[in-house]
């Protein structure tokens, strides 16, 4: 909350790049209330019928802020590479960029609605996502597994480890901005002190 804040105060929103991290700033703390309201099913056990529907619906917000920060997460790293090693610009982008970020997590957050796999990890649990809602079927829980693995592990780990070496490339990228300049820097303070040496050896 506090990072957004100061995105605004140092008006720092009027760039994409910070706009874009505002955007998965905005969705972490979506998905971290969320999950503290997850409390509310620690007692599913009791009314299974009530809490299915409830779930249900909580369990496609749950997966929606994750899947919404995770997008936000690959085209902050995808603008930042642009800019960075391809040095291009693209902050003509930001409409798609918003646009796929909330389009795609709400059609893949819908699956799980359609497969009735969203449910709490065991009967007396207070957790909702992913889940089989009869815990006790082997096949509901294998399916439920698959799912998961499918629309979020999967994704999650590959959007990850691309980001990560996204990021390692910028870094050496920038190291090796960094040494050029440094270079430069000593080549031209090197010629300086060269021509002041030749000016006081003609002065004496």
């Amino acid at each position: 909350l506090l990072a957004a804040i100061l995105v605004f105060v140092l008006k720092l929103h009027k760039k994409v790049v910070y706009r874009l991290a505002l955007y998965q700033v905005l969705s972490a703390l979506a998905f971290a209330l969320l999950q503290a309201l997850q409390i509310t099913f620690i007692n599913y056990d009791q009314n299974v019928r009530v809490y299915r529907q409830i779930c249900a619906a909580f369990g496609w917000f749950v997966l929606f802020s994750q899947l919404v920060k995770l997008v936000f997460t690959l085209w902050v790293t995808f603008h930042l590479f642009c800019f960075a090693v391809l040095h291009k610009n693209l902050k003509k982008l930001e409409v798609l960029y918003v646009v796929t970020s909330l389009l795609v997590p709400a059609l893949i957050s819908t699956v799980p609605l359609t497969t009735q796999t969203y449910g709490v990890r065991s009967s007396s649990g207070a957790l909702c996502f992913i889940y089989a809602q009869n815990d006790s079927d082997s096949n509901q829980r294998d399916r439920a597994r698959i799912e998961r693995f499918v629309l979020w592990d999967g994704p999650a780990t590959i959007t990850l480890s691309v980001a990560s070496i996204a990021i390692v490339a910028m870094l050496m990228k920038l190291g090796h901005r960094i040494c050029q300049r440094r270079g430069r820097y000593q080549l031209l303070a090197d010629s300086i002190g060269k021509a002041a040496k030749g000016k006081s050896c003609l002065r004496a």
